[in-house]
């Protein structure tokens, strides 16, 4: 049996997206960890496919199932010797983590937010939350200064359980700052810190499946978002996001991962993002790290996991790039009411 067999067979049995590559990738993640979480970090396979491969490669004899842990069987490391498969590196930079970009102006406001921060209402399965590191944030906000989209601009942030809103405000950069969420423990704990920090961020509690309201079509310089994954959802948010926008030159902000889309479905993203009046200007894979949610047990993959643990809060996993795009022509979205379940699609792992 060779990798071509085991795309073949992942493919038939899930109807999702897998490619030999992909295959090559997860045996170079389990040359480098026998952990589940660092398999899955190390080799950027969407967690669905990657659980399905790793049962198929399994019952081909090449990886067992011990306790915790996958291991290869002397047949699995025949066969990658033979592939000429090597370990999966993680070269990061220690002083940024990889983000390529310093905190610079930023610094200052880093450990008021860090405190901030940890009072924020915990992540629920209900609205398919998971926020990210206060680093990632605070990388975030910098990277938005330094692209021009932050001093003096107007700010429009679409869910915002990593609290972007409040780390931008604490700069006393942007010229106005909005947030919407459809959680109201969000929406009021932004409200609280706001007040209570003078800080000038209107919050507002929305649901994106509706409209967005009149006052904030056309309104804003920037927007930021982390969507949730599944195409539509992805699509509903950055649709959403760029109908904010003023026109062309208008910037947006969004956090796309590889943990619950594949390469197949970055390209369908890209593609409506360009029909809508957007180009891609920057790409930075893996800048966003994010806390463990406490439903880890209940999300859609769990039960998928050929071994299984519950990985510690801070132990990074799901990782998601940091996707800037700007509008080149006047934006194409309509603005109407989005049906039925946004949340999910087959390649959703953690809703």
């Amino acid at each position: 049996m060779d990798l071509h067999v085991i795309a073949e067979a992942v493919r038939a049995r899930t109807s999702l997206p897998f490619t030999d590559r992909d295959a090559e990738r997860i045996l170079a993640a389990i040359l480098t960890s026998e952990d589940i979480w660092r398999i899955i970090d190390l080799s950027d396979v969407p967690v669905m496919a990657l659980c399905q491969a790793l049962r198929e490669m399994g019952k081909a004899g090449w990886l067992e199932f011990a306790g915790e842990r996958i291991r290869l069987t002397p047949e699995g490391r025949g066969l990658i010797q033979g592939a000429g498969i090597a370990p999966a590196l993680e070269l990061r930079c220690p002083r940024c983590g990889g983000r390529g970009v310093e905190l610079g102006p930023v610094a200052p406001i880093a450990e008021k937010f860090r405190e901030i921060a940890k009072s924020r209402p915990e992540a629920i399965q209900d609205y398919d939350q998971g926020y990210v590191t206060e680093e990632s944030t605070l990388y975030r906000i910098a990277f938005l200064w330094a692209r021009g989209d932050l001093a003096g601009k107007e700010l429009l942030v679409l869910g915002d359980d990593d609290l972007v809103s409040l780390a931008a405000a604490l700069t006393g950069a942007p010229k106005r700052v909005v947030m919407l969420d459809i959680d109201e423990r969000l929406v009021g704990f932004v409200r609280e810190v706001a007040r209570g920090e003078g800080l000038q961020v209107e919050a507002l509690q929305h649901d994106l499946r509706e409209p967005l309201p009149a006052g904030l079509l056309s309104a804003f310089d920037t927007f930021f978002c982390d969507p949730t994954e599944s195409l539509r959802g992805f699509l509903a948010f950055a649709g959403r996001g760029i109908s904010a926008l003023k026109g062309p030159g208008g910037a947006g902000y969004m956090g796309l991962t590889r943990r619950e889309a594949s390469l197949s479905k970055w390209r369908a993203i890209q593609r409506e993002l360009l029909e809508r009046g957007a180009v891609l200007t920057d790409l930075r894979d893996d800048f966003h790290d994010y806390v463990n949610w406490p439903y880890i047990e209940t999300m859609r993959s769990w039960e998928h996991l050929p071994v299984k643990r519950v990985p510690g809060r801070d132990e990074p996993w799901y990782r998601s790039a940091l996707i800037r795009i700007e509008l080149v022509e006047a934006p194409k979205v309509a603005n109407e009411r989005l049906e039925g379940d946004i949340f999910t699609d087959p390649e959703a792992a953690t809703t």
